[in-house]
């Protein structure tokens, strides 16, 4: 049984791994904004401790992490700070991890290991991250995720309330998504085999889906018919601002993909979904709350 301390508990990546920790009989304290938000309260009942504090509050994350054999953790983009703030928190945390002797497993983006500007702060910050981790000598192990599956329970930005999926992508354009549930697998298998995984750096894909397969797949598990739509470019900056417009911009011209299942070889034991795999782990009628009322 490993000590962990996960930063993020109640968030996605955060919330996933500390989940999994539980099942695996590990000791978990959780890092969290607010202890009194439902998901800690959710966390704490399954076994979690919680400690409240921030990701730039050095006294208090010095002091959740003293005497954990790991630690999960990742930098919160899109804050008021911009990319700045960002780079701070990644900061902070390496140096923190670093004193207190634990093993490091951040969760970072795909890509973030080359020093090139991209112009997109949430890409860039994390670049400039990795670039101080290694600069250090700690235990590390990074994961790169690519796009979240998650991210289409965004029901305001996918429309699937609407009765469509949309995207800013083209309908046959590839593109490779992850789920947060294998993030955590592959975090929480590095943190039961630290001699395999510190220093190493891995992307990390589920699956690559286009986004007409998306909505045939959402059709077949939602049981009616889900088209897709291709959200116009213009309207999305309209509405997200220019860095996610112009991340999408770059999906659409992108050509680089992972090596998927040369990386599910790799890593046997992480369970791994494909997207039909995830979207059947959705409490859909939770997101869909007409599609109950629609029965």
């Amino acid at each position: 049984m490993a000590t962990v301390l996960v930063i993020g508990a109640t968030g996605k990546q955060g919330g996933a791994v500390a989940e999994l920790l539980l099942d695996h009989g590990h000791d978990v304290t959780a890092y969290v904004r607010s202890p009194e938000a439902p998901s800690a309260r959710a966390l704490s009942a399954a076994g979690a401790r919680l400690l409240p504090g921030d990701l730039a509050d050095l006294e208090a994350l010095a002091s959740a992490a003293r005497g954990v054999d790991a630690i999960f953790g990742l930098s919160i983009p899109f804050g008021s700070g911009g990319k700045d703030e960002e780079v701070a928190q990644g900061r902070l945390l390496i140096d923190v991890a670093m004193r207190a002797g634990a093993h490091l497993v951040y969760s970072s983006l795909r890509g973030a290991d080359r020093l090139s500007a991209t112009d997109i702060d949430h890409a860039d910050s994390k670049q400039l991250v990795e670039a101080y981790l290694r600069e250090q000598e700690i235990r590390a192990t990074v994961l790169g995720p690519v796009y979240f599956m998650e991210n289409v329970l965004n029901v305001g930005f996918s429309r699937l309330g609407d009765g469509v999926l949309a995207n800013p992508l083209s309908a046959a354009k590839p593109l490779d998504q992850v789920t947060v549930r294998d993030i955590a697998g592959l975090a929480v298998h590095a943190i039961e085999h630290p001699d395999r995984f510190v220093g190493e750096r891995i992307d990390v894909a589920s699956d690559r889906v286009t986004g007409e397969e998306a909505a045939r797949i959402l059709s077949d598990i939602l049981g009616r018919e889900i088209p897709y739509y291709q959200l116009p470019l213009d309207q999305v900056r309209q509405w997200a601002g220019d860095e996610i417009a112009d991340m999408f911009q770059r999906f659409e011209e992108n050509t680089d993909f992972l090596d998927v299942d040369g990386l599910h070889a790799t890593y046997p034991d992480v369970a791994w979904h494909s997207y039909a795999d995830w979207a059947r782990t959705v409490d859909w009628d939770a997101v869909l709350p007409s599609r109950t009322m629609a029965r």
